[in-house]
């Protein structure tokens, strides 16, 4: 998802918006199950992104799409946004491909190869 300008959200009519949220949720997290109170510190947050707004015809201003949020709650939304419908890559393995590796562990009287290695399970 590519950023989306900030300018919109550095004028008199977004602060104004962004008073009209804070007191329309009476300054508190409007996620379910959170409800913290913020006062004017919460964050005013596009239910639909901002960067598909114009798409399906929402301005950015419109108050039914904002919601205020706690910076926790925030974070969490934006960054599932962020990462929706990408797949996770697999983590690497612990192992290093260092030249010389195996020969130490040969050295060190230790089975470079860990499938090799039985567990040991307690009795």
């Amino acid at each position: 998802m590519a950023r989306t300008s900030t300018a919109p959200l550095k004028t008199a009519r977004w602060a104004a918006v962004r008073s009209f949220v804070a007191h329309r949720a009476s300054f508190r997290c409007e996620q379910p199950d959170c409800s913290v109170y913020l006062g004017m510190t919460g964050d005013v947050d596009h239910i639909v992104p901002r960067s598909v707004c114009e798409d399906v015809g929402i301005g950015i201003y419109d108050p039914t799409n904002l919601q205020y949020l706690c910076p926790s709650c925030h974070s969490q939304k934006t960054n599932a946004e962020r990462h929706a419908g990408k797949e996770k890559r697999p983590r690497k393995t612990g192992r290093t491909a260092i030249q010389g590796r195996d020969d130490f562990l040969n050295a060190a009287g230790i089975d470079p190869n860990p499938a090799n290695h039985e567990e040991h399970h307690a009795p």
